[in-house]
């Protein structure tokens, strides 16, 4: 726990600071970077964590887009817009969560994919909102009685919810439910045999994820001030699911860091060639051939090399534990 607030409270120190070194237009792309970092921890929860692995992600998000743009019709307090958006995503996540989590491997993925194609053609066909031109509004998030219509105030609330998910993340991971969870991705018949309830935990891991990715799908519209089908395409689903793999998988920072890498180079490579794409999708395929573990891993495994390494042997003496360095000297 204390670690936890440490580390949480270093990444806001960080996050408030760089406004004032940056550029408008690095500032617009980071404001997309933590939305997407959302969205993409979600997935990396189920996924790094659970060990299912989604297509269908994509629903949470385009659920908790459209919940946002078709309330704020009617109401703009922050209040109800981004609780309504994780709600209804968590439900969604709920229902068809007791169909996929029955299922494993292969079978999970295409029910999941199942699900976002059902509603890709929902809303793409039906005119009650939009159809597929959209549904466009003009919403700026009240918070109390201020508007938050500025790039920066808009950066700094998306900055907060994304450091309190990061948060609430890390507890999770850390508890003996996330602890349990991993178990079960790890050595699924054993935990059932020591008997835990395995689907349980997968089902509260996959509610959470879809009420995580509904938040991001929810905070997306205050930037881009529109919601379309395409939230919910395969295109989606699968960029999400490539800035998971870039980051690295088991990780909390392994997604943030492939949502950052992800956007920017999408942003500076499309100014330069109109196949960024190809690049992008080189990129995927040498991460995941040569280095599973992603960035995140990457830099690990580099930063090992560069710190000193201290050779350190144990030695027991009547029943106490001496710790010899390379001499031979008691440390």
């Amino acid at each position: 726990m204390k670690k936890s607030i440490i580390v949480t409270l270093f990444l806001t120190l960080i996050i408030c600071a760089l406004p004032f070194v940056i550029t408008p237009f690095v500032l617009f792309m980071l404001t997309e970077v933590l939305i997407m970092a959302i969205f993409a921890l979600s997935l990396g929860l189920i996924m790094g964590y659970g060990g299912l692995q989604s297509l269908g992600h994509s629903a949470f998000f385009g659920i908790g887009a459209y919940t946002v743009a078709v309330l704020s019709e009617h109401v703009t307090s922050i209040y109800i817009l981004i609780p309504a958006a994780i709600v209804i995503s968590c439900l969604f996540a709920l229902l068809t969560g007791l169909i996929a989590i029955r299922n494993k491997g292969i079978f999970f993925l295409m029910i999941t994919l199942a699900f976002t194609q059902m509603l890709f053609l929902f809303f793409r066909q039906s005119d009650l909102w939009g159809g597929a031109d959209g549904l466009g509004t003009s919403i700026k998030p009240i918070l109390g009685f201020t508007e938050l219509g500025s790039p920066l105030s808009l950066f700094y609330l998306i900055a907060a919810f994304f450091v309190l998910t990061y948060f609430i993340l890390r507890l999770f991971v850390n508890s003996p439910l996330g602890k349990g969870l991993k178990g079960v991705m790890e050595n699924e018949g054993r935990m059932i045999a020591l008997g835990y309830n395995v689907k349980k935990y997968q089902m509260i891991a996959y509610v959470v994820a879809g009420g995580l990715a509904g938040l991001a799908g929810g905070l997306y519209i205050f930037k881009t001030q529109f919601a379309s089908p395409d939230l919910f395409s395969v295109h989606m689903a699968t960029t999400v699911l490539i800035m998971v793999f870039i980051g690295g998988l088991g990780t909390l920072f392994g997604p943030v860091i492939g949502a950052g890498v992800f956007i920017f180079l999408q942003n500076y490579m499309s100014t330069m060639t109109d196949r960024w794409s190809l690049i992008m999708g080189l990129l995927f395929i040498v991460i995941v051939l040569y280095n599973r573990g992603g960035i995140f891993q990457l830099v690990q495994l580099i930063g090992k090399k560069l710190l000193p390494k201290k050779n350190v042997f144990a030695h027991k003496k009547g029943g106490t534990t001496i710790e010899l360095n390379e001499s031979g000297k008691a440390e």
